[in-house]
């Protein structure tokens, strides 16, 4: 299930006995864990339990605890938790008790980010960050508070700087409702006050290789390092070419990378530019710079700038 059908199906279906909140956007998450505790009535300080529970006991003894004075108890068990116990659980549940398990999982990885483990029987819910499409509503709804309005190309920008994460989306659009209340907020505002994250200044630094502008490449390499970034950049950039080989190589393998098909597309097309063999050529020059500052033959920065000076300036 995706998490922008989780509000719809709390309203108008039977609640399952487990959710298994899964993504890389804590804010995310975070509203999955309050739409589904809209199931509890008062009193919620009995009818809502958030915790990490220390033996797999003492979550079975509150999940088999009735609720008090309504339909159901809503439990949120941070932590690790024993699938095993949760999966013999669920083969005969509590039907007053709804158990939500919580799993962050970060979005950058040198390789494959680990699957989840869930237990069997648990209804899977994607947290992961939201397609633009889904944060305009939520960024006016911030925004007419103080009566300031905003296009959908400067909430696109917004999305873009802050990674596509919702808590720096939402502190950021009150902060710029604020300084342009009564008024519009536009892309300059945006680009002046908001601090590009360093997922979409590293987006930039591979467009700059991709364009093989090398001048404009070193600049955020400079600036990077001065923000000491320099570590994200190069799992990002890897994590990049990665999959534009991948889209040279074999264009319908990208959904088991987890590429999603508006990103697929955007792929296929810049795959299309350049040649097998110089795409093979960057991910091993990216693996070799990673290898050199980790072993201490070169600097952090030594390596990327050797790396993006030849990758922007280089034959394809």
């Amino acid at each position: 299930m995706e998490f922008v059908a989780l509000k719809k199906h709390i309203r108008t279906d039977r609640p399952r006995p487990c959710y298994a909140l899964f993504g890389d956007d804590d804010f995310v998450i975070s509203r999955a864990i309050s739409i589904i505790g809209t199931l509890a009535s008062e009193p919620k300080p009995f009818n809502i339990v958030d915790r990490e529970f220390s033996t797999a006991r003492e979550l079975e003894n509150e999940l088999l605890q009735l609720p008090l004075m309504g339909d159901y108890r809503v439990i949120t068990a941070r932590g690790k938790v024993d699938n095993a116990v949760v999966e013999a659980y669920l083969e005969k549940p509590n039907p007053s008790t709804v158990l939500i398990l919580p799993y962050y999982v970060p979005h950058d990885s040198w390789s494959h980010s680990p699957s989840i483990q869930y237990p069997k029987g648990a209804e899977p819910v994607d947290c992961n960050r939201l397609d633009v499409k889904y944060i305009y509503a939520f960024v006016r709804a911030v925004t007419d508070k103080t009566n300031s309005k905003i296009s959908d190309e400067a909430i696109r920008l917004l999305s873009e700087r802050c990674g596509g994460y919702m808590s720096r989306i939402n502190s950021e659009a009150q902060k710029l409702s604020f300084l342009r209340a009564d008024g519009e907020i536009t892309t300059d505002d945006i680009s002046k006050e908001v601090e590009a994250d360093t997922e979409f200044v590293v987006f930039e630094l591979s467009d700059s290789i991709l364009a093989r502008n090398p001048a404009r490449a070193l600049a955020i390499v400079d600036g990077m390092a001065k923000n000491n970034d320099l570590v994200a950049a190069f799992t990002m950039l890897y994590n990049r070419f990665k999959r534009i080989f991948a889209a040279a190589v074999n264009p319908d393998g990208l959904a088991a990378l987890g590429v999603k098909p508006f990103q697929a597309s955007k792929f296929k097309a810049e795959s299309g530019k350049f040649s097998k063999s110089w795409l093979k050529e960057i991910l091993d020059m990216l693996a070799k710079a990673d290898y050199n500052y980790k072993t201490g033959a070169m600097s952090q920065y030594d390596a990327l700038t050797t790396f993006v000076a030849y990758a922007a300036g280089g034959d394809r």
